[in-house]
C-alpha cells in the first residue's frame, strides 16, 4: 500500500524536521525510491482562501516556495522535511492594473504580512500520521509573522514515478489545512475579514 513522506505545503519553512512515524499494522513503507527530493517549484502551488464579508472566498497564492525531504523506505520515521515560503511573493492575481498591484503591496504592509520585518514563512515538521498508507497527516511549526504555531495538514500521496520519459524519479502530494490569522498576530479587519485561513497545497518533488 502506499504511505506519503510528506509535504507541506504549506507553508513556510526553513530548518529540517524529524517526522516520527504512527504506522498502522500491516500497512508498508511508500513505493519512493530512498534518496533526497527537491520541491519542483514550476509543479507546486500554495494556495490560500480567506472568506471576504460574509460574501465569498477570497483566493491568492504564494509564488516562492522551497522544500525538500530526505528518505528511507527502511526508516519512515526519520524522514526529514523542510520548506520555506516566501511572504513577498504573494500574488493576489487580481491583474496588472494599479488597483492589484496596490492590493498585493498593501498585504505586505505592516498590517498585514509584514514582509520587511517577516520575509520568510517557515514549517518544521514534527509527527507523521501514515494512516492507511495513501492518505494521512503531518503536523509540524508554522512560523509566519515572527509567531510559531502547531499546524496539522491532511496530506494525500498522489504516487510517484519517472516524469516526461527518460525525466527524473518524481513523487506527488496533495495537502490541505487551516489556520487562524489572529493566532499570528494579523489581526486586520477582523470579523469583517474572515479569520481562518484556508491552504491549499500541491507539490511534486524530484529526486536528486
Amino acid at each position: 500500500m502506499r504511505i506519503f513522506a510528506a509535504f507541506t505545503a504549506i507553508v513556510a519553512l526553513t530548518g529540517a524536521g524529524l517526522l516520527t512515524a504512527a504506522s498502522t499494522p500491516g500497512v508498508a513503507p511508500p513505493p519512493i525510491p530512498a534518496g533526497s527530493y527537491v520541491l519542483d517549484p514550476h509543479h507546486a502551488s500554495l494556495v490560500a482562501r480567506i472568506k471576504h464579508q460574509g460574501f465569498s472566498f477570497y483566493t491568492l497564492r504564494f509564488t516562492g516556495l522551497g522544500a525538500r525531504f530526505d528518505y528511507d523506505p527502511a526508516k519512515v520515521g526519520v524522514t526529514k522535511l523542510s520548506v520555506t515560503v516566501d511572504a513577498r511573493s504573494i500574488d493576489t492575481a487580481t491583474g496588472g492594473d494599479t488597483f492589484g498591484k496596490a492590493f498585493d503591496t498593501e498585504l505586505l504592509g505592516a498590517d498585514w504580512l509584514d514582509g520587511q520585518r517577516y520575509p520568510t514563512m517557515t514549517f518544521t515538521s514534527t509527527s507523521l500520521d501514515i494512516g492507511d498508507g495513501h492518505a494521512g497527516k503531518v503536523t509540524g511549526d508554522l512560523t509566519l509573522h515572527g509567531v510559531t504555531k502547531p499546524l496539522t495538514l491532511d496530506v494525500v500521496f498522489n504516487g510517484t514515478g519517472k516524469g516526461i520519459p527518460g525525466g527524473e524519479t518524481r513523487a506527488g502530494f496533495s495537502a490541505t489545512g487551516t489556520i487562524k490569522r489572529s493566532d499570528f498576530g494579523v489581526t486586520k479587519y477582523v470579523p469583517l475579514v474572515g479569520d481562518q485561513v484556508q491552504l491549499v497545497i500541491e507539490a511534486e518533488f524530484k529526486k536528486q
